[in-house]
């Protein structure tokens, strides 16, 4: 599951909107299914990926991502790679339909 809070405030200053704001948010939860695998290429190094589709208060969730891995010891690796999120949410007039992409690093610990 996955749980979404998004939320939207506008100020503006000068001109002739001086003084007018206004503010929309949303929270939903989407259900998740997918697959998440690893395979080595050495003792050491690893590639890493997952695929994940869902919906539930959004229309559409979804994510996927690639990533090299580096295994410091049996406990802690480093991952490098590249991932993306969309949803597609519509709601009462709210409307949240995004792509969000880039590379991603981080710490994986094995317990």
């Amino acid at each position: 599951m996955r749980v979404w809070s998004v939320k939207t405030d506008l100020d503006f200053h000068g001109g002739i909107l001086d003084g007018a704001s206004g503010s929309d948010g949303k929270t939903w939860v989407d259900g998740l299914v997918g697959v998440r695998a690893n395979y080595s290429l050495t003792p050491e190094i690893y590639l890493t990926g997952w695929g994940m589709v869902g919906a539930g208060g959004a229309n559409v969730d979804w994510d996927v991502a690639a990533a090299l891995g580096y295994r410091f010891n049996e406990r802690f690796s480093g991952v490098a790679g590249y991932r993306a999120l969309g949803v597609n949410y519509r709601n009462d007039g709210f409307v949240f339909d995004v792509v969000q992409q880039g590379p991603i690093m981080g710490l994986v610990m094995r317990f």
